[in-house]
């Protein structure tokens, strides 16, 4: 254990679900022209839930905060152990009601989709002709919590990386 010199660290458990599916099809249509393609999707959320402190130093004792509705006040912010007000955490070390401590929420939600398209053309023996698309897809939200039919959406309207790839081999057949 290293000592942490009067600094406090807050722990939490992360609640995470992640659903993704690797595909991949191959289709020959004849001897010299085949098709590859390949899919990756993945969504994954993360909830950060039971945030603690260290009650002892060189331990692993925690003390938890309990979960409770914050308002905003005169003085700052009402907030009994830890609260969620709009977008960020508040803290109450010492218990006497008032947040001692901030910080933007950490939940997360992870969108992606990495896919390849390759046909293959063997236009004669040993020349073969190579057209490649590949696309990737990306995107993150604060929600924390896994929504299928949304993080689907929102994955589909994230700005796309669309490469398009020609190589050509030719047999000198020397």
């Amino acid at each position: 254990y290293g000592p942490t010199f009067g600094v406090r660290y807050l722990f939490a458990d992360l609640s995470r679900r992640t659903v993704s599916m690797e595909t991949r099809l191959d289709w020959t249509f004849t001897p010299r022209l085949s098709l590859q393609l390949f899919a990756q999707p993945l969504l994954s959320s993360g909830d950060y839930v039971q945030y603690k402190q260290l009650a002892t130093s060189k331990s692993y004792d925690f003390l938890e905060f309990n979960p409770g509705a914050g308002s905003n006040t005169a003085g700052g912010v009402a907030c009994p152990g830890i609260c969620d007000l709009e977008g960020r955490q508040y803290v109450d070390f010492d218990g006497d009601g008032t947040a001692d401590y901030s910080f933007r929420d950490r939940d997360f939600n992870v969108r992606s989709l990495l896919g390849n398209a390759v046909l293959r053309w063997e236009y004669r023996p040993g020349s073969t002709l190579f057209l490649v698309w590949q696309r990737r897809q990306s995107d993150y939200a604060f929600a924390g919590n896994l929504d299928f039919q949304r993080d689907v959406t929102a994955l589909f309207e994230a700005p796309a990386d669309n490469r398009f790839i020609i190589k050509m081999n030719y047999w000198l057949g020397l």
